[in-house]
């Protein structure tokens, strides 16, 4: 006869490793970040899709220019620069969104932390001192090394309790 506590001792092992698997598995959603421009006049959101580029791939950045009422805020003139340590590798000119949200194709090309800047210059058609926001990216390889060595720990884990337990399992009869 089989010892109940062995069989619920390995049923838990087994959906800890199912545990483990589903949250290396699942993608990662990153919601808007809303933040306020430097002189608080409006608030901009911003998001990448995908919200974890890789190197190489296509992303869309995407700002939307946010009022105090909460809405989107139409009419506003705005520049935006993209940077890695200290160095402009992209910017779009002072240019004029009728709509109050982007989408801006972008490829970073190199892994590492990003500035994305934004400055403000208009609101409905009238000139203001410039305000700025700025968001960081963090651009990571298709598979990062520290997610090799935790999923690599992971499993070596999972297979020594395992056998550990068949082990015990075998004696106990």
């Amino acid at each position: 006869m089989i010892n109940s506590n062995i069989v619920l001792k390995v049923r838990l092992e087994y959906f800890g490793l199912l545990a483990v698997l589903t949250i290396l598995v699942i993608p990662a959603y990153a919601d808007q970040i809303v933040e306020p421009t430097d002189k608080g006049t409006i608030n901009i959101g911003f998001s990448s899709d995908p919200p974890n580029p890789k190197p190489g791939d296509q992303t869309q950045l995407k700002v939307s220019f946010i009022n105090k009422q909460n809405t989107i805020q139409q009419h506003i003139d705005y520049k935006i620069s993209v940077t890695q340590g200290g160095n402009q590798i992209f910017g779009i000119p002072l240019t004029h969104t009728a709509e109050g949200s982007v989408s801006i194709p972008f490829q970073f090309q190199n892994n590492g932390t990003y500035q994305v800047t934004v400055e403000v210059d208009g609101i409905l058609f009238q000139p203001i001192p410039p305000e700025t926001a700025s968001f960081t990216v963090d651009v990571v390889p298709e598979f990062p090394l520290g997610t090799v060595a935790v999923l690599a720990v992971a499993v070596i884990s999972i297979i020594v309790i395992s056998s550990r337990s068949r082990l015990k399992f075998l004696k106990v009869t």
